[in-house]
This record gives C-alpha cells, structure tokens and sequence, in this order.
C-alpha cells in the first residue's frame, strides 16, 4: 500500500485533545489508567501511548529507539489533536523498571518512590527541554489504582503558573506574577526562600545555592537575589489553593471523593504553606472548604456498618 498525495490539512491545528498520556503496558492497571482520566473529566480528550515503563522510555539509553518513538508520538499528537499537556504515569511494582535498575525495587517501597521520581523528573526535563511551551505532570500509580502527584522541577513552564481547570480536565497556563519572566512582581526566589525558612533559619551553605539559583536560573542580579532573600514577602493565598486542590485531585476516587487521610494531609499541607501560627484546626476547616468548593466530597470512614462522612464535618467546624 502507498501513500496518496493528498494535501493534509492547514490553517490552525484543532484542540480535539487536551494530553498526550504515556503510561505502561502492565495488563494489571491499563483499566486503572482508564478510570483515573475518566474521574479527571477527560475521557475522550487525551491521545495514549502505551509503553514499557512509561516515562522510562524517554530516559532509556538501553532502548534508544524507545525514546525515539515516543517523541514521534508526541510529535504526531501536537500536530493531530493540538494537546497542550504531556501526562507521565509510572507505576508501582513495574517490571521495566525492574530491568531497567537491575533489581526488584518494590523490595523497598521507599527506593522504589526515589528511584520513579528520578526516572520522572528526568523524562519531564527531557519534554521541558524540546517543548518549553507545555504543561507536564508526572503522576505513580500504586497497584490498587490509587494515584500519587510527585514533586517535579519542570512541570510548568517558565514565567507561568496553574490557571483554572478547563472543561477537558486539564489547567490552563497564565503568567506567574511570582516570577521575573512573567508580569510584575516579587521573584519566585522569595518564595523559595519564605518556605525554606520554614524549617529554620537559612545557613550560609544554603543561603549561597538560593543566591546562586537566583542569578544563574532566574536571571537576576546579585543585588536583586539579595534583597529577595532578606525580604520574601508574604504568602501567595491563590498559589496555596491551587496547591491544594492539586493535591487533592491525586488523592480523590473515580467519584471525586477524599478520605480521612487525604484531607488531614491536605490541611498539614495548607498548614505548612501559610505563615507561622496557623493552627491545626484553622487549617483543617480551610482545606475543607477549599474542598468543598472545588467539587470533592468526604469518603465515608470508619467500620461497617457505622461508616460516616461526620468526620468531615467535624474537619469544616
């Protein structure tokens, strides 16, 4: 069979799908990957390439043409559907990685999340690298269909932050007015180092890898670093929610339900986030209302049959 010498299509590429999605081949979770897009709003709005260690494939030198093709992929999804997001979902107990690392990583579940991370955030610098438009997320899938949202360094685009969810799922991209390269505003290095506080005064070994992120990553003067560093400003209240309701989406069931667990660490969460001297308690009803407003309900908790959603009502005050 030979190709036809149609001419293909012009003018502007049509968003008929939101993410590009690469996950695994395990017979045990592709309905589980279903399931999860599906409880996201995005059924029928994401393109899928199935393979072998999903986000593995962009970092396997073992399998160069593994890379390859799926940046052929993700190319051809660009120019089919007009995606806007590259979706990487890692699982638990996955048997590339296994080969890839030369062991059984679900041995030590606490080296198999190290060593999934690495592997993620690697593949997300890789599409950073090529696409500096997109937005990415990278997300690991335990065995029971439940679904983690890792920390990743390349996840959002520079000079941009999270907007509002749209109707496919997926957030939209707007600038960040924490960061130089967007509108104006404080630089995103205060922030770094509002939080680093956090935990403790700033020594001078850490004091010196912010200024040198500052300048070399951020592109500010020495003097502007400086001044960020002594002065990082307030909480950003719309950042945090954000946060949150991220959070939560990872955690929510298929029926956009959250458990006990959940929003307990979603109110640490909130907790660790705002400025010292929020309570527990002022925190926890803050995280279920931002909840709440978002569209997520409680899990019933507890044993049957006296399994209730009281818990959460106790959690709003």
């Amino acid at each position: 069979m030979s190709a036809t010498n149609t001419p293909g299509p012009t003018g502007p590429i049509p968003a008929i799908a939101d993410t590009f999605l690469v996950s695994c081949i395990d017979p045990r979770l592709t309905d589980d990957a279903t399931f999860h897009f599906a409880a996201l709003g995005r059924t029928d709005r994401y393109s899928e390439m199935r393979i072998a260690g999903a986000a593995l494939a962009l970092v396997n030198d073992k399998h160069p043409h593994w890379q390859s093709t799926t940046w052929e992929n993700l190319a051809a999804s660009l120019k089919l559907h007009g995606i806007r997001n590259v979706t990487l979902l890692n699982h638990r107990d996955c048997g590339a990685m296994d080969i890839w690392a030369g062991r059984r990583l679900a041995d030590d579940p606490d080296d198999e999340l190290r060593v999934h991370v690495e592997v993620l955030n690697a593949a997300a610098d890789a599409i950073r690298a090529r696409h500096p438009d997109l937005l990415i997320e990278i997300k690991l899938m335990a065995l029971d269909g439940s679904v983690m949202r890792p920390t990743c360094r390349s996840c959002i685009p520079p000079g941009f932050k999270i907007g509002d969810v749209g109707a496919g799922g997926v957030a939209t991209l707007k600038p960040d007015a924490l960061s130089p390269q967007g509108v104006g505003g404080p630089p995103r290095i205060a922030d770094i180092a509002r939080l680093r506080r956090r935990r403790g005064a700033l020594d001078a070994e850490a004091e010196f890898a912010l200024l040198e992120k500052a300048v070399t990553e951020e592109g500010m003067t020495l003097e502007e670093a400086r001044t960020a560093l002594v002065d990082p400003g307030g909480v950003n209240p719309e950042a945090i929610k954000r946060d949150l309701i991220t959070y939560l989406r990872s955690q929510a069931d298929r029926k956009g339900r959250v458990d006990h667990r959940a929003m307990r660490e979603a109110a640490g969460l909130y907790r660790g986030l705002n400025e010292p001297g929020l309570t527990m308690a002022k925190a926890e009803r803050a995280a279920a209302r931002i909840a709440t407003e978002a569209g997520f309900t409680p899990k019933p908790h507890g044993f049957w049959p006296f399994r209730s959603t009281s818990w959460f009502t106790r959690m709003r005050g």
